[in-house]
């Protein structure tokens, strides 16, 4: 299940108005519509686990691995980041589909999708780093 829909489901199941959710977890109205209608999502680790405690739920109820993936990119780099991740996300996706991996060696797969990101990017800002300083 997405975040946005087990957010509003949460919500709703405590009987909140998306205002005192938002007083609660300490962001805006607005920024709740956006997170519940899948516009948007927070950018901090520190939200999800708030909701967590919040809605006393495990902080992977919230968040699939998937989403967790593009949650730490977004808040490593920025848009960009969170663009390359949920490109990488959906070709990991397209591979899977119709496929013959269980769901075990799909999760493998992707979590060595995940590294090899991860890698890379750490690589590309070494090299980086380096160029500015010559």
């Amino acid at each position: 299940m997405a975040f946005s829909v087990r957010l509003k489901e949460l919500r709703q199941r405590e009987n909140m108005t998306q205002a005192e959710l938002a007083s609660a977890l300490g962001v805006t109205s607005r920024a709740i519509i956006y997170y519940e209608t899948g516009q948007r999502i927070p950018k901090d680790m520190d939200f999800y686990k708030k909701a967590s405690q919040m809605f006393k739920v495990p902080l992977e109820s919230l968040l699939s691995e998937r989403e967790e993936f593009v949650v730490n990119a977004y808040a490593e780099g920025g848009i960009t980041e969170k663009r390359k991740a949920e490109a990488l996300v959906a070709e990991a996706g397209a591979l899977f589909a119709g496929g013959a991996l269980t769901d075990e060696d799909k999760d493998a797969v992707f979590y060595a999708l995940q590294e090899a990101y991860w890698f890379a990017k750490k690589e590309n800002k070494k090299k980086y780093s380096k160029r500015g300083k010559s």
